[in-house]
């Protein structure tokens, strides 16, 4: 395997063979993992751990290659991804919870710890920074977030004190992204509708900017990794949700919550549902005219199963499982419903709440009051599907008290 990549790299200029020698690689990786499944043995397996994880950094690193060198980059890179990732999943289902947590710590240095923030950190941690934003930190810490997402899914609550480990990066994470896609001065009222119009078209420009949309590209799989966790302890009974006095639930929710008026540029490197079909990323010529990187990243539409703004909220309300921490949660989801700058996050806001509803049921009703004069006033909201999603959650909460709502939303 390190010899196909090896191989491939030395001849990144010769497309055929190029193409040729990383597909030998998964093949590779594709025996390797068969070769794991039917190991009887852990015994014998264990010598071999730090070796096969070696070989699989490799592999991920890899990818940085092929995203520089390969036209058919984003197919390629997926792909590969999915298959160590698949390989990995094996190796781990035959360690123990023991062994398994330094190997977790191992990759996460190797993705890098430290401030992500390029524009607000100390001395110390500038190099940590720089390093993590460059093309090759970013490949690592996509891979990182990619394989969390899977552990997360296979070893569900097992993986909630790994992901605990690295709660301090994911909200490092969050703040990033908060950071390229939102407003700097998030709840700050703006003094006139010229000045809101300058600063979005300020940010619009920006967004545009390669490097920008580059470094926060792990996004996606960060919000699947920790939508699985949220789901997994929602199962348990939300325990690590609420610790420490919902202390990493307010963490958590602060830069999340900003995240769900984020103005997402239309070249964002996204994984679709639809899109898996095919192997490979979000075709933008293709798709150009029908669903928006906003859509995607932000609602969730066709990407259910890869990570999104409002199905990471949903089951961190699932998780939280209480009107104290549900409060400031729902407030944070009327705010977008009342975004007077964006349809799309009105839009984005009503699918939300509609989702919290349509999840939670009747434990939610005791927030319903607060919603009511919001959707009173995204019923006569001029985009016909705001004012439609609006109509479905009144109905919702109609169903779910058995009485009408028409009196109170007069």
């Amino acid at each position: 395997l390190e010899s196909c990549l090896q191989k491939s790299n030395q001849n990144q200029n010769k497309n055929n063979e190029f193409g040729y020698r990383w597909k030998q690689a998964q093949s590779c990786l594709r025996l390797m993992e068969a070769s794991i499944t039917l190991c009887s043995n852990n015994a014998d397996l264990s010598p071999l751990m730090n070796r096969i994880t070696s070989t699989l950094i490799i592999c991920y690193e890899y990818q940085d290659d092929l995203q520089r060198t390969n036209d058919n980059k984003e197919e390629d890179k997926t792909q590969l991804l999915s298959v160590a990732n698949k390989t990995f999943l094996a190796m781990v289902m035959k360690l123990s919870e023991a062994q398994l947590r330094p190997l977790y710590a191992r990759l996460r240095e190797w993705k890098g710890i430290g401030g992500l923030d390029d524009e607000e950190h100390d001395e110390k941690q500038t190099f940590s920074s720089s390093s993590m934003l460059s093309s090759l930190g970013v490949t690592r810490r996509y891979a990182f977030w990619s394989l969390s997402a899977a552990l997360g899914k296979e070893l569900r609550s097992i993986f909630l004190p790994l992901l605990t480990s690295v709660i301090s990066d994911v909200v490092d994470e969050l703040n990033l992204a908060v950071s390229k896609l939102c407003l700097s001065k998030f709840h700050e009222a703006e003094g006139s509708k010229r000045r809101r119009l300058s600063k979005s078209l300020n940010i619009s420009s920006r967004q545009q900017n390669s490097d920008t949309v580059c470094v926060i590209e792990p996004l996606q799989p960060l919000l699947l990794c920790l939508e699985l966790g949220f789901k997994s302890d929602a199962h348990e009974g939300g325990s690590w949700t609420r610790s420490n006095d919902g202390k990493r639930f307010h963490m958590i929710l602060e830069p999340l919550a900003k995240l769900l008026q984020a103005r997402v540029p239309d070249h964002f490197p996204l994984v679709s549902h639809s899109s898996k079909k095919s192997g490979s990323k979000r075709n933008n010529t293709e798709l150009k005219g029908k669903t928006s990187s906003f859509e995607k990243l932000v609602q969730g539409v066709d990407s259910l199963d890869d990570g999104s703004v409002v199905g990471c909220i949903t089951a961190m309300a699932t998780s939280a499982g209480n009107e104290q921490l549900w409060k400031p949660l729902n407030h944070a989801i009327l705010e977008a419903c009342g975004n007077e700058a964006f349809s799309e996050i009105r839009k984005a806001g009503v699918t939300c709440l509609y989702s919290v509803l349509d999840t939670l049921g009747e434990e939610y009703m005791v927030l319903l009051p607060e919603c009511l004069p919001v959707l009173s006033e995204l019923l006569e909201d001029s985009d016909e599907s705001i004012s439609t999603i609006a109509q479905s959650c009144v109905r919702l909460g109609e169903e779910l008290l058995g009485e009408s709502l028409e009196d109170s939303l007069r």
